[in-house]
């Protein structure tokens, strides 16, 4: 990422894999500890006997990257902290072996934080099944949010992210959110983007959102060992 100063302001040129977020193996981005989930009395038995609220939203502090490659590790932050597991962005970027050129590899980001939650009973895979697969998504994220409490990170293509529509240059800009709250009944996914100038929290139909996964690694699911 480079910022070219102009007479109005800073304008942005971006450059495919600046953020570091390439889900080629894996990697990702942001939000801040703090997980009190309010699930809705609403629910539907899922096949695992657990009862998954028709829509569910986790209590997050959300984070902004401190650099313009740090999403993997803002996101990993975000994630770890509805383990109650507090953790700088700063401290995984470097066992995660992140750097301004090359980001932040999968292969490099999930021993880490599988490290922090194993003794906790859970661990977190890289699946690929819900690229451009809206039901597969939503299972998937209801799951980590409605049934365990944990918000999952996801890999994104970043200029196509609505809020980024036409802000992005460059094609296959890898990118890291997460996802912590859903409504079934609506079809939408609740997600926060740690990227300042455009990120935040958003709410964002599963139909496009799965269109925007990256297809390598769709996302960081946690499930129990």
């Amino acid at each position: 990422m480079q910022h070219r100063r102009t007479r109005t302001g800073i304008a942005l040129t971006v450059t495919a894999g600046a953020l570091g977020c390439t889900m080629v193996t894996p990697a990702y981005a942001s939000p801040t500890p703090a997980p009190t989930p309010t699930p809705t009395p609403t629910a539907t038995a899922t096949t695992k006997g657990l009862f998954t609220p028709l829509k569910y939203k986790l209590s997050l502090k959300g984070q902004r990257q401190q650099t313009n490659y740090f999403c993997v590790p803002a996101s990993s932050s975000m994630s770890l902290s509805t383990f109650g597991i507090s953790v700088s962005q700063s401290t995984l970027a470097k066992k995660m072996k992140t750097t301004a050129s090359a980001g932040t590899k999968g292969s490099n980001a999930l021993p880490v934080i599988n490290a922090y939650v194993k003794s906790r009973g859970y661990k977190y895979t890289s699946p690929t099944d819900a690229d451009g697969n809206a039901i597969v998504l939503m299972n998937r994220v209801s799951g980590n949010i409605g049934d365990l409490h944990r918000a999952p990170v996801l890999a994104v293509w970043m200029e196509k992210l609505p809020w980024n529509k036409g802000k992005i240059k460059g094609t296959k800009v890898g990118h890291a959110i997460i996802a912590y709250g859903y409504d079934k009944t609506a079809g939408t996914i609740t997600v926060y983007d740690p990227w300042k100038p455009t990120g935040g929290a958003h709410t964002i139909s599963a139909a496009t959102l799965a269109g925007i996964l990256q297809p390598a690694g769709n996302m960081y699911y946690l499930s129990k060992l």
